[in-house]
């Protein structure tokens, strides 16, 4: 009997001893601070400490910190973080009056968190409590991300463009507003195809418009995921429209340039040739596969040169350096040249600035205008020619009274010379110059009048003495166009010509 009591006593002791070997083991481990295996110290209970040395975060025991480029974070990265919840926080710790301790409360008044701030000589501490939580910083790191997932959800909701979701195979799980009022989920799935996962796509689709309304136009940008696939879509009707009426007027400028006899190349700001006409093919000679092919405006020029369609260099360098010079100033509107080739051909060659860059350069065959003047000019010089051969002297007022030209026996009768004086010869003028030649008071007034008589009338044709140098046969023709021609005619005596010869 003995030993079984003791037996059973044995065995509450050993019972007794477990159970409190289990007791403060339990003890020992709540009393303990919570495990962390991250790169953080473990939290604090009740509270988060960020320890700062002027703005860099030196320390902490908060067990959770905000996302920062910056490693270890600032107190900007801190400030960013807490902004959204704590009102009033400094731009700077620096700021901060020494010894003094600022408290930040949350804006929301059910929220009990509080920042408290302080600064101690060149370090500063800020403590967040958030009762009765006991790890505030792993609470306000889950309201942060709930306030940006929030404000996320707000963007898609209210953006004007259309955004929606899909399974792998197609089933809409999400739409925004704008996606809900554009499309039927019938449209979507019949015109945006599906691209296969870890891969992008992009369509082009347009959805009928009302009774009197065009079809608008959207482009879809879809990325698919390993378990969805995002589509984002843009309304392109006015960016397609723009580009018809742009196609149609360049489809309607080439057109009209076709017609064109004048040569047109328009470079654009890339200097590469993007429009040109069929009469810069009949005047250069290149190809239309040359000119197809969008040459380089060098390159354009270089062609030009080797078909001798542009004067011949004297040095190749020079001649670079010149085309770069022409190309300057045809940007500024001020290039135009001619070009006389080695075909008795001539160009006239205009460069004009275009908006955004582009240079247009246009080339005229100007060849029967400059035969037109030479054999103009030909002409003239032969008939100054035949005047200057007269021994009579021969002088032409315009209709506006002024002398036109004279030939050289009146140069040498009256002693002038029109061309070198820097005023226009009028008929006063003339006559005083007459009048000092060849004295003779009583008929140069007549001859006034009849050369600035303006209507037809009789030609004035006689005769006088003057002293002591012969016969004077004088003559006023009316011509065209209210001009008149005067005609003088010295006859020099047998007595006169010694005195002439020695006033000569």
């Amino acid at each position: 009997m003995l030993p079984d009591t003791a037996m059973v006593w044995a065995g509450f002791a050993l019972m007794a001893a477990a159970l409190s070997y289990a007791l403060l083991w339990l003890i020992r481990v709540l009393s303990a601070p919570p495990r962390h295996d991250g790169p953080h110290p473990a939290p604090s209970f009740g509270k988060a400490c960020y320890l700062f040395e002027g703005e860099l975060m030196i320390d902490h025991d908060a067990g959770h910190l905000p996302h920062s480029a910056n490693d270890p974070p600032d107190w900007g990265d801190l400030r960013r973080w807490m902004t959204g919840r704590f009102a009033n926080l400094p731009a700077r710790l620096d700021d901060l009056e020494d010894g003094v301790a600022v408290i930040a409360i949350s804006r929301d008044a059910d929220d009990t968190a509080q920042l408290e701030i302080s600064r101690n000589g060149e370090t500063s501490r800020v403590i967040l409590t958030d009762p009765p939580h006991a790890c505030p910083a792993e609470r306000h790191a889950v309201l942060a991300e709930h306030v940006r997932l929030t404000e996320l959800r707000e963007a898609l909701e209210a953006a004007p463009y259309p955004a929606w979701k899909t399974t792998l195979d197609g089933a809409i799980l999400w739409q925004n507003t704008a996606c809900v009022e554009a499309f039927q989920p019938r449209t979507l799935r019949m015109n945006v195809p599906l691209p296969d996962p870890g891969h992008s796509s992009n369509t082009r689709f347009s959805i009928p418009g009302g009774p009197r309304a065009e079809p608008r136009w959207y482009e879809v940008s879809s990325t698919a995921h390993q378990s969805h696939v995002m589509h984002h879509a843009t309304d392109v009707t006015k960016v397609l429209r723009a580009e018809t009426m742009q196609r149609d007027f360049v489809q309607t400028l080439t057109k009209t340039f076709a017609y064109l006899t004048i040569g047109l190349a328009v470079f654009d700001k890339n200097r590469q040739l993007a429009l040109f006409n069929p009469a810069l093919v009949d005047l250069t000679a290149l190809p239309v596969d040359f000119l197809s092919a969008r040459p380089e405006l060098m390159g354009f020029f270089d062609n030009l040169r080797n078909r001798q369609v542009m004067p011949e260099p004297r040095s190749y360098a020079s001649w670079r350096a010149q085309i770069t010079k022409m190309i300057e100033t045809a940007q500024d509107g001020l290039y135009q040249e001619t070009w006389s080739l080695p075909n008795d051909v001539t160009y006239r060659v205009t460069g004009r600035p275009h908006p955004d860059g582009a240079v247009a350069f246009l080339f005229e065959d100007i060849t029967a205008e400059v035969m037109l003047a030479r054999r103009y000019r030909s002409q003239l010089d032969l008939r100054q020619s035949a005047l200057d051969s007269l021994p009579e002297a021969v002088i032409i007022i315009g209709p506006n009274g002024v002398l036109s030209f004279c030939n050289t026996a009146c140069i040498r009768l009256l002693r002038i010379d029109p061309d070198s004086c820097f005023s226009d010869m009028t008929v006063s003028d003339l006559i005083t110059a007459c009048g000092a030649a060849l004295p003779a008071t009583q008929f140069w007034p007549e001859v006034e009048r009849a050369l600035r008589q303006r209507m037809p009338g009789e030609p004035l044709l006689k005769s006088t003495a003057i002293h002591g140098q012969g016969t004077l046969s004088y003559r006023v023709e009316p011509l065209p166009t209210g001009a008149r021609m005067l005609i003088l005619d010295l006859a020099v005596t047998a007595r006169a010509a010694p005195a002439r010869a020695k006033a000569g």
